[in-house]
């Protein structure tokens, strides 16, 4: 049986967790992960004590198997022995009704006699009058046979003995191994799960940090500027070979001014998810077929006037980078012109930025 061992490289979250003082939601995302930091090093400390006892209990295990295989071997020498008496008494008694039958034949009314009273062959053999003349016939070995038999039943008595203590052995053995087992493997899944909650709890703090850095940039450079490539590292092109300017702050109806980066390409043209992330699917008046992919590396992504999306594409999927999540068209306010996709970009989930440095750099 082997015992679970974990790497003990258990939790990088504190050096995750060595950033400036946050504040807000990163500072209860950071509480949060210190929390299920705590919580994966006690479960830790549980299991290391569980991995001890079972590792007692197992070389108590083999302490007893030792002493049972001892047994063992002397239950077959002890079984051996009885079989050798139990033939030498066989023997034993074949030659008193041998030494019996002879007296009669000879005239040995005593020896008769005798042997007509007593209840058994053994109390027969017992007696004196036997033994004299098993002498006088050179049978002295038939005055072994009380001796040997009762060394035979001591012999029985002693393997039953033997052989319950084998029983209790084994019985207490397994079930202390058996139960312990139990507790390590509780312990086991226990540290398991606190380490899982635990990498999701830092997961998410390093995540909200991210969003946090991309929306101080974004802020510091101004929307129009966009976000550097450092922040955008790992980015995939929504509309590989697809057209676009910087259109970025161009007069809108209403007067409005755009707030994206539009994107000419033919009909029908594959639109990837600019990173993992998870999709909402929408619809309105103004951008028609849209999606919203909220991204996993800190920025939203605002997707419009798709001419459709994917089979099996539904809200609340998550999404890999690259994965296809719609394709190009023309629906909402932009019916009638040149089929192309309206993307925007949201640091953070706030306001929009700039996408044509980013679009400009990886497209």
């Amino acid at each position: 049986m082997r015992a679970f061992r974990p790497r003990f490289v258990v939790l990088a979250i504190a050096m995750a967790l060595l950033y400036a003082s946050p504040i807000g939601a990163l500072a209860q995302s950071r509480d949060s992960a210190d929390k299920a930091a705590a919580e994966a090093k006690v479960a830790l400390a549980d299991l290391r004590a569980a991995n001890d006892q079972l590792d007692a209990a197992l070389a108590e295990f083999h302490t007893l198997e030792a002493e049972m295989e001892a047994l063992t071997w002397k239950i077959t020498q002890l079984t051996d022995r009885i079989k050798d008496y139990e033939g030498e008494v066989r023997d034993l008694k074949s030659r008193a009704e041998e030494l019996v039958a002879t007296a009669y034949m000879s005239g040995g009314t005593d020896l008769v006699q005798i042997a007509l009273e007593v209840d058994s062959i053994q109390d027969l053999l017992a007696g004196q009058v036997l033994l004299d003349r098993a002498a006088d016939n050179d049978m002295v070995s038939v005055t072994r046979l009380d001796a040997v038999r009762r060394e035979m039943n001591r012999l029985k008595d002693e393997l039953d003995v033997d052989q319950l203590r084998v029983f209790e052995l084994r019985a207490a053995a397994d079930a202390n191994v058996v139960a312990l087992d139990q507790l390590q493997r509780a312990a086991a899944q226990a540290y398991n799960n606190a380490k899982d909650k635990a990498s999701a709890e830092l997961a998410k703090y390093i995540a909200e940090k991210k969003r946090r850095e991309i929306a101080e940039a974004a802020r510091r450079k101004g929307a129009a500027a966009g976000l550097p490539s450092g922040l955008t590292s790992g980015f995939q092109c929504p509309v590989p070979g697809g057209s676009f300017i910087n259109d970025w702050g161009f007069a809108r109806s209403g007067g409005r001014t755009h707030k994206g980066t539009d994107v000419f390409a033919a009909r029908g043209t594959k639109v990837y998810a600019p990173s993992a992330g998870r999709v909402s699917l929408r619809s309105n008046s103004l951008g028609g077929i849209v999606v919203w992919l909220t991204g996993a590396a800190g920025v939203s992504y605002y997707i419009a006037h798709l001419d459709g999306y994917p089979s099996g594409l539904s809200t609340g999927n998550q999404v890999s980078k690259g994965q296809v999540i719609g394709y190009v068209g023309n629906t909402g306010n932009a019916r009638g012109t040149s089929p192309h996709v309206h993307f925007q970009m949201h640091p953070g989930g706030g306001a929009p930025v700039n996408p044509f440095p980013t679009l400009r750099h990886y497209c």
